[in-house]
């Protein structure tokens, strides 16, 4: 905590404040609404209780009960599943007197060894490299928690660990699976291995973990204070990493909140600018995503390929209507859905938009969810390239289509942590304020 206050009283000389009567930093019990900017006051919550905002009805706090060793059990669970998951085998396929085995890790070695080296890299992060770092960011920040020890980094390594949930897509690979397992069900003789249950229970102790771990409690532990000020009075803005309510001339000097040293701003600096670029570049690749081949197969010296619409198609021919229409949702609808949405809501801050505004932070929330999803059909590919490898007799290929297509989950993705839901708002309690004045004036 003495580094946070160390921090603060720098920042204030660099400020001009010098001294000891120009540091203020307490505890308060108010939070500002990340979603919408609305300060308010938090009041005690019975267990397994939620407060809303009563401006945007978001989540502003949640109590749980007994959280602690439920989170620290599952992350103990975790680690071992995941060296399990990662090391064992999760799929054999079996043509006639061959077969075929895979982990995890072979999809990342077969796209690397075609020098398919963006794909890879996606693979490895978002399977392998993100999943571990949330398991020991939390065994970093547990453990200590425990024996009450505070370690350098915590504060950052919160931070982080909050930020790569979304990038961290095993429970999507999951559903990957059970699509390439129903698609492969009629070339040949699949099964589950030991390391495809252990991924089932990896995915359920992370999603738990998350479920259970209180937040709140370790950014207090980590520095109880909240509320930090130069001057008396003034304005607070809130870091949506630590909920920690930050003043307006603090931000203006640093845009550093002294709690856990993330950026701070009124609003994301070019956020319009941003997140409009961004959805530009995805909607210009979605189209050789869907016009290009993903895959090629060879089976008896018959070369085919397949797009992500004819592969639907073809699904549904063969009667599997089901994984048919998951892959149509996943790749198709929800990049549609996601780009139409974010040009929505690019329009109605640029035209300053008041009425439906709750119904457009539903729709922001919405894009934050389902995008990740549209990784069904890269994982897919890796899957098949890694698994359908039986030389002359059935092969399958990745085609240049398919990094398209991950270029446009990941910009998309980008675009919509670029928008600042704020933004939304902003026009509307302008007119608030205006007709408050008003009324003022007028009385």
């Amino acid at each position: 905590m003495s580094e946070h206050k160390e921090h603060l009283q720098a920042l204030l000389e660099d400020m001009g404040r010098s001294g000891p009567e120009s540091l203020h930093s307490e505890h308060k019990d108010w939070l500002v609404c990340n979603s919408c900017g609305q300060v308010q006051y938090v009041v005690a919550l019975e267990p397994e209780h939620e407060m809303l905002c009563f401006n945007c009805g978001a989540q502003l706090s949640e109590s749980k009960s007994r959280w602690f060793e439920a989170v620290i059990a599952l992350t103990f669970a975790a680690l071992a599943l995941f060296l399990i998951s990662v090391f064992f085998p999760i799929l054999t396929l079996e043509i006639g007197a061959q077969s075929q085995s895979i982990t995890i890790f072979d999809g990342f070695w077969a796209l690397l060894e075609r020098n398919n080296f963006i794909l890879a890299a996606l693979i490895f992060v978002t399977l392998l490299l993100f999943p571990l770092c949330e398991i020991a960011a939390l065994l970093y920040l547990l453990l200590p928690y425990y024996f009450n020890r505070r370690l350098w980094g915590q504060a950052t390594v919160l931070r982080w660990f909050n930020q790569i949930q979304s990038w961290s897509m095993l429970e999507v690979f999951l559903l990957s699976m059970v699509v390439a397992s129903i698609k492969m069900a009629d070339m040949a003789h699949l099964e589950l291995e030991f390391g495809a249950y252990a991924l089932f229970l990896l995915v359920a102790m992370l999603i738990l973990a998350n479920i259970k771990l209180n937040r709140m409690m370790f950014w207090a532990w980590i520095n109880s204070n909240n509320y930090f000020t130069a001057k008396v009075g003034e304005p607070v803005l809130d870091c949506t990493s630590c909920n920690a309510m930050v003043g307006k001339s603090i931000v203006e000097e640093q845009n550093v909140c002294p709690r856990c040293g993330s950026e701070v701003h009124e609003r994301l600096p070019r956020s319009l600018e941003k997140t409009a670029a961004l959805t530009l570049a995805a909607a210009i690749l979605y189209i050789p995503a869907n016009m290009l081949p993903i895959m090629t197969y060879s089976t008896l010296g018959d070369v085919s390929t397949d797009t992500i619409f004819s592969g639907v198609v073809a699904l549904i021919a063969n009667g599997l209507y089901g994984i048919a229409a998951v892959i149509f949702i996943a790749s198709i609808a929800v990049p549609i859905l996601k780009l139409v949405i974010l040009c929505y809501l690019l329009a109605a801050v640029k035209w300053k938009v008041r009425i439906g505004v709750r119904h457009r932070a539903w729709l922001y929330k919405l894009t934050e969810i389902i995008g990740r999803w549209s990784m069904v059909d890269v994982f897919v590919v890796t899957i098949f390239v890694a698994l359908v490898q039986f030389g002359f007799v059935y092969t399958v290929e990745a085609e240049g289509a398919i990094i398209a297509f991950g270029a446009v989950v990941v910009i998309t993705m980008i675009a919509a942590e670029s928008f600042d839901p704020r933004l939304l708002w902003d026009a509307r309690n302008q007119h608030l304020r205006k007709k408050d004045s008003g009324e003022t004036t007028n009385r």
